[in-house]
């Protein structure tokens, strides 16, 4: 549980999208120190990353109202000297960055291995800004949406896509361990298989057909959660020698604990009153904790 070193919220009635907010908080398990920003937050307190020995930071941008630009994002990054520290940036929201804002300010972090992005719009200088990226979090994939990574991001093992749709097939090479679909349109589960040493695995509201049997060759996953109504098939010969931590909330079928032999932690149609298949055992915190774990513990 993170620990707040600092906050501040000067934000009323009358200023409610305008008024600084921050908040420094502290992660003891994985010693990382975050400051959290709007964007008035990050222009009044963005030294406080400095002070605190912070190893990111993340800004919330809301200039999008009634559908429309209400103004653009120019952060002054020169005011965090010590940026050799921050590995982690995290850029939310809905916004813009202003026409003469310099992106490449960003290349200036240059220990950056987990990045995070909304619906402000990077551009194609998105790839080259973070060489070092091992993570990236997308909360919306229509903003920032890279054709092809060519040499870009070789040593990037974490991925989150939330609105993804297409083909996993624009981050071949890379060593994927972790993957996290949310709101996502993938064709066939098949083309999850291009990651073969997939550790954790999350489908989350995704259409998504096929036959679910095929992660039974990944021989590296030992986490995986399927959430919300799918087209998948083939759960009776759902199997893994390696899954410890299982998820899933539409097995269609008697959960066969026979064939997951390494399992610790499991819920089955546990929120789906009176279903038949509904199966529990161990600890379902156990499961949330390991799927962060994958994705946010390095």
């Amino acid at each position: 549980m993170s620990t707040i070193l600092f906050s501040a919220d000067e934000r009323t009635m009358d200023n409610l999208m305008e008024g600084p907010w921050v908040s420094i908080e502290a992660e003891p398990s994985t010693a990382q120190i975050t400051a959290l920003f709007n964007k008035a937050g990050f222009e009044k307190y963005a030294h406080l990353v400095d002070e605190y020995d912070c190893t990111g930071f993340s800004i919330a941008i809301e200039d999008i109202a009634e559908d429309r630009l209400q103004a653009e994002f120019s952060p002054c990054l020169d005011r965090i000297k010590k940026k050799d520290a921050i590995s982690h940036i995290g850029i939310v929201g809905s916004g813009a960055f202003a026409q003469d804002f310099d992106m490449h300010a960003f290349s200036a972090f240059k220990q950056v291995t987990r990045l995070t992005t909304q619906n402000v719009p990077f551009g194609p200088a998105l790839t080259s800004l973070f060489p070092k990226l091992q993570a990236w979090q997308s909360m919306d994939w229509k903003a920032n949406q890279p054709t092809a990574l060519h040499d870009a991001w070789p040593q990037l093992a974490r991925l989150s896509l939330q609105g993804f749709s297409g083909s996993l097939d624009v981050f071949d090479g890379r060593p994927i361990k972790t993957l996290m679909l949310v709101a996502s349109t993938i064709k066939n589960i098949e083309d999850i298989l291009r990651f073969q040493d997939l550790e954790s695995l999350q489908i989350i509201s995704c259409r998504i057909g096929g036959d679910v049997s095929v992660l039974s060759t990944l021989e590296k996953l030992q986490s995986l959660r399927i959430e919300g109504k799918n087209k998948l098939v083939g759960w009776e010969a759902l199997t893994s020698a390696t899954i410890r931590y299982l998820e899933a909330s539409h097995y269609p079928c008697k959960f066969p604990k026979v064939g997951f032999p390494a399992l610790q932690h499991y819920v089955v149609n546990a929120y789906r009153a009176r279903d038949p298949f509904a199966d529990t055992g161990g600890d379902a915190d156990e499961i949330n904790d390991a799927l962060n774990r994958a994705f946010f513990a390095a």
